[in-house]
């Protein structure tokens, strides 16, 4: 009776001694994104990431999510990874396009459409095609990229249909890209942060905004918008890293199993939950009254004339480094058509 008690506190022991063991080598990764907690990317995408890592490496590896920039601003996120400041997070091309200038292809005007999804799994399948965007990264780890859907016209009472009731109007615009957009299509932009452009639309200050859905309804700008000229006039990108030195760390047989949860799979769980979110939120500002002026294609010709030029601007710049954007271009926009 004895020695079977013995056997019993001798297992238990060597169960807790190899547990603790277990859990005290679990690689954790701190992980810093923008999105606050009850943003639908952070609940649906990258909480789902941080679950599936765990699980497809026995818990080997864990991701601890800080959200609301808790351990880095946005703009900062790419040399905080390099640094090892942070362990991961997600930043966008177009805040360093001098870093990552063909990363920003789906930022070019009227590239993109309405589906986050299938901009997303175009952007991914760029990077896997070609070195040169590959070598934008090559500091760190990429895990995804991922984008939002397209940026509509929306305003406050005006009705916009084609070029001519566009002309003189006051939209506000963030990024140099969009900015020039407006400025080629005859609207007078305003630079706003995003913070700032409900109480502009409220005072009157411009008379709309030039942003894609998801944002409009968590910012109340439904409140005061009631028309949108949609043309799928440029889209988002944004990407997902991880500090180089923290994935070499990590056995090959759990990179591989994390990279199948990452890459093509999650820029599509990304991009279609903010297309979940825009179709939830486009019904309801349509049940709300809300009027939807969809260019058509011949319009949308007239549109695309305009914003031509900087697209190709962005080309002969890249192309005199060196760089295949007008190759890039072409693919985005073959893929995008299909």
């Amino acid at each position: 009776m004895r020695s079977k008690s013995l056997a019993t506190l001798i297992t238990v022991t060597l169960l807790l001694l190899f547990g603790t063991a277990t859990m005290a080598s679990a690689m954790n990764l701190r992980f810093n994104i923008v999105y606050g907690p009850k943003h639908p990317l952070a609940k649906g995408v990258f909480k789902t990431w941080a679950k599936q890592v765990k699980e497809v490496t026995d818990g080997r590896v864990k991701v601890t999510i800080f959200h609301a920039s808790a351990l880095s601003k946005i703009t900062q996120v790419f040399d905080a990874t390099v640094s090892g400041q942070v362990d991961g997070g997600l930043s966008c091309p177009t805040y360093a396009q001098d870093r990552f200038p063909l990363a920003g292809i789906l930022d070019q005007p009227m590239v993109a459409t309405a589906s986050a999804e299938k901009n997303s799994a175009t952007l991914y399948k760029l990077y896997e095609k070609y070195p040169e965007m590959q070598k934008e990264f090559e500091k760190v780890k990429l895990l995804w990229l991922y984008t939002n859907p397209a940026f509509q016209l929306h305003f406050t009472k005006r009705e916009v249909r084609n070029l001519e009731e566009l002309k003189g109007a006051v939209v506000s615009g963030g990024g140099s890209t969009g900015l020039q957009v407006l400025k080629a299509l005859g609207a007078s932009p305003e630079a706003l942060p995003m913070p700032d452009v409900f109480l502009a639309l409220q005072k009157g200050v411009v008379e709309g905004c030039f942003l894609p859905y998801p944002p409009l309804r968590p910012r109340r700008m439904t409140d005061i918008l009631t028309t949108h000229t949609v043309g799928d006039f440029l889209a988002t990108g944004f990407y997902v890293i991880m500090n180089k030195k923290k994935w070499n760390k990590i056995s090959p047989e759990d990179q591989k199993a994390i990279m199948e949860v990452s890459g093509l799979a999650a820029a599509k769980m990304s991009g279609r939950d903010f297309d979940e979110a825009q179709t939830r939120d486009v019904a309801w500002m349509k049940k709300k009254g809300d009027k939807f002026y969809v260019l058509d294609k011949a319009e949308r010709a007239k549109w695309i004339a305009r914003v031509k030029p900087i697209r190709d601007e962005w080309v002969n710049q890249l192309e005199a480094k060196g760089l295949p954007a007008k190759a890039v271009l072409a693919d985005a926009l073959e893929m995008l058509s299909k």
